[in-house]
């Protein structure tokens, strides 16, 4: 039997520069980034940490299909700092708009895991589900939509409980957690 596999372990923070591989002070500026592996199916995301000058330089990935799907401004978090949040609501918003016109199965998937994060968050509403053709398509409105927006259509990659579950925790402990 085949499943869709749902094992995608992005992870935490290496502590050091994917470019150039010099440590992360704590308080020091970094760049984090949502990278897509095209060459590893079983891990089609991950997560990579610059420096400010290893994000300036020609070895990070470029962005786009392929590359950086999404990066995020931040700092390093000091030993006895509490974790800060891997991303702000407005920047999870735009990620999902971003991801609005792919159609590869893991972004497929991955954008409708973070709409579910995102209607948890209450930074989106369900305002109805359709389908047709054996396609399931949820259409959400942001928070405070304009009278007469017309809603998002969100394809349901038929997910089962469980793999919903697994897969917004990761994805949970990667967005809100940045350290």
């Amino acid at each position: 039997m085949s499943r869709i596999s749902t094992t995608w372990d992005i992870g935490r923070s290496s502590g050091q520069c994917a470019a150039t591989g010099a440590p992360l002070l704590p308080g020091s500026p970094c760049i984090v980034a949502l990278v897509e592996r095209e060459d590893d199916l079983s891990a089609p995301l991950v997560r990579l940490d610059y420096s400010q000058s290893g994000w300036d330089s020609p070895l990070r990935p470029k962005e786009g299909p392929g590359g950086v799907i999404a990066f995020w401004r931040t700092q390093v978090a000091g030993v006895n700092e509490k974790r800060r949040g891997f991303a702000d609501d407005q920047t999870l918003l735009d990620l999902f708009d971003r991801l609005g016109s792919d159609e590869r199965p893991h972004r497929v998937r991955f954008r409708f895991v973070l709409m579910l994060l995102l209607v948890r968050k209450r930074l989106l509403r369900v305002t109805a589900t359709q389908s047709e053709q054996g396609t399931e398509t949820w259409m959400v409105l942001a928070r405070g939509a304009a009278e007469g927006e017309l809603p998002t259509p969100v394809v349901n990659p038929k997910l089962d409980e469980a793999a919903t579950r697994e897969v917004t925790e990761q994805l949970g402990e990667v967005l809100d957690g940045a350290w």
